[in-house]
């Protein structure tokens, strides 16, 4: 079961990537070589800080980090940790849509891998200043031998906003 979860998730994206290079995506946006700093309001109920640098203007990479200490109750301790490659399929003028394959660690009381695949939007309300929002599938490894798998709409409606620099 895991491997087909696995498979569908990659070939969604291979899929979307050879759909948009088929038909000539041009993005309309000049984001190479832009990092873009910002905060995504929810990962598994954990606000994030994150990270996007665009390597060209249709591929790019973002890292997140989110952390919750609380001394009182150690068991309410966590943190996350990922990174997602991102592809944009349509591009318009102020408006990206994209493809994104991510992998994460999630820890509370136990530690766990989660790799989530899906799409998502980016809308650039200013040049330097986006709202974005994503959904797809997810699928969790488990410590312990559990594992999950579900969709992923943690952000929706829920916003992120990036600035670039």
């Amino acid at each position: 079961m895991k491997k087909v979860i696995l498979t569908l998730l990659c070939v969604s994206v291979l899929i979307s990537s050879a759909i948009a290079v088929q038909i000539n995506v041009v993005s309309e946006r000049q984001l190479a070589k832009k990092i873009g700093i910002g905060f995504n309001s929810s990962v598994l109920h954990l606000p994030v800080l994150s990270a996007r640098y665009w390597l060209t203007d249709l591929v790019g990479i973002e890292g997140f980090l989110g952390f919750r200490i609380d001394d009182n109750y150690a068991d309410k301790n966590r943190y996350i940790v990922g990174g997602e490659f991102l592809y944009v399929i349509k591009s318009y003028k102020k408006l990206n849509v994209f493809s994104s394959v991510s992998l994460a660690l999630y820890r509370r009381k136990k530690t766990f891998g989660i790799i989530t695949g899906g799409f998502g939007v980016e809308w650039f309300v200013l040049d330097n200043l986006s709202l974005s929002t994503q959904a797809g599938l997810s699928f969790s490894i488990g410590g312990g031998g559990t594992n999950s798998v579900g969709t992923n709409v943690e952000n929706i409606p829920k916003i992120s906003i990036k600035y670039y620099l």
